[in-house]
């Protein structure tokens, strides 16, 4: 069995690689820049997969948890697209992919924080339509009974999104 563990870490350290480098490969500009003159953002938290809200790690909560952080920081946010002025749209979406990681009690998490908005083709004059703009990733090993610790990740995230913001506003 600990040949089969091995090679579990072994894929999964290659996909935190593949993570890191997929993002050289984007065909739209990110970064900090996107988000300049955004008069403000939606917050849409994917809803979690069951095994984690069964675990103890809700959607509610870690919406919260990014509210609460955005609104201490003074950035505003737009509860519906129509509430927001902003021909763009904006929207910062969180996403949780899980991996059980079979015999034991232990998660393989992706995270994904980015801004997604509507951008304008200089090609062809057309809209792309929820373009991701900004973009913050990782992959954690986390043991089932540690779940919480996911919460702080995902601020940490959020704390780089908010960073990048205040910098360009």
């Amino acid at each position: 069995m600990p040949s089969r563990t091995a090679g579990i870490l072994t894929g999964l350290l290659m996909l935190v690689g593949a993570v890191s480098d997929a993002s050289a490969q984007m065909f739209v500009t990110t970064g900090r820049d996107t988000l300049r003159s955004l008069p403000g953002i939606e917050v849409v938290v994917e809803s979690l997969p069951p095994e984690l809200e069964r675990a103890g790690l809700k959607t509610i909560d870690v919406r919260a948890d990014v509210d609460r952080r955005l609104r201490a920081k003074g950035i505003p946010i737009f509860g519906s697209q129509g509430a927001n002025p902003s021909e763009a749209k904006p929207y910062l979406y969180v996403h949780l992919n899980v991996l059980p990681i079979p015999g034991g009690n232990l998660y393989a998490i992706a995270i994904q924080v980015q801004v997604r908005q509507t951008v304008r083709s200089l090609a062809t004059s057309s809209n792309i339509v929820d373009a991701m703009t900004w973009d913050s990733h990782t992959v954690v090993g986390v043991p089932a009974g540690e779940l919480a610790s996911v919460r702080d990740e995902i601020g940490e995230h959020i704390d780089r999104f908010v960073s990048d913001w205040t910098a360009v506003h």
